[in-house]
């Protein structure tokens, strides 16, 4: 019996998986010659928005500010919601805008080695920051986005796209 309740849920389990995988749309080639988009947001528990802030600020941060001086990133901010809602959904979204990959520049140093680089000396400090950081955030979650071309007849997310590539 319980074996049989286990295999269900599991069954069930996979089906929504399945389910919510077969809902996802694809973007078909589009997005490939453009400059992308990302969201990360963060719920961070109430109370402590003000130290993740601090935290994000020291360590994080500057990772950021090396993919902007190195053009592997364009443009990053840092969001709050504008109001309040019944439950919040997120606390804090920082924004990110890439190159295309044509025009997309690669930074001299991988993360780990930047970190390395601006932490090392600090590395216990930098571990415990960020290890803080993650304890006061509840929720991750990222999103990144593909503009779609207003110009395509007909403008569907069916149909493959060149991506607004040059041709």
């Amino acid at each position: 019996m319980i074996r049989n309740a286990l295999r269900s849920f599991a069954v069930i389990g996979i089906a929504l998986l399945l389910a919510s995988t077969a809902n996802a749309q694809g973007n078909n080639g589009r997005g490939k010659c453009t400059e992308s988009f990302g969201i990360s947001f963060y719920l961070v528990k109430g109370g402590y928005e003000d130290e993740w802030l601090d935290l994000y600020k020291k360590w994080h941060y500057p990772l950021m500010e090396y993919a902007l001086e190195h053009g592997t990133t364009l443009e990053h901010k840092l969001m709050v919601p504008d109001g309040h809602a019944q439950e919040p959904q997120w606390t804090f979204a920082a924004t990110f805008l890439f190159p295309a990959p044509q025009e997309g520049a690669s930074a001299p140093l991988g993360r780990a080695e930047l970190i390395q680089v601006l932490f090392g000396d600090r590395m216990d400090e930098y571990v415990a920051g960020e290890k803080r950081r993650w304890e006061l955030t509840l929720r991750h979650w990222d999103t990144d986005f593909v503009e779609l071309d207003k110009t395509e007849d007909p403008l569907s997310v069916y149909l493959p796209s060149a991506g607004s590539c040059q041709q």
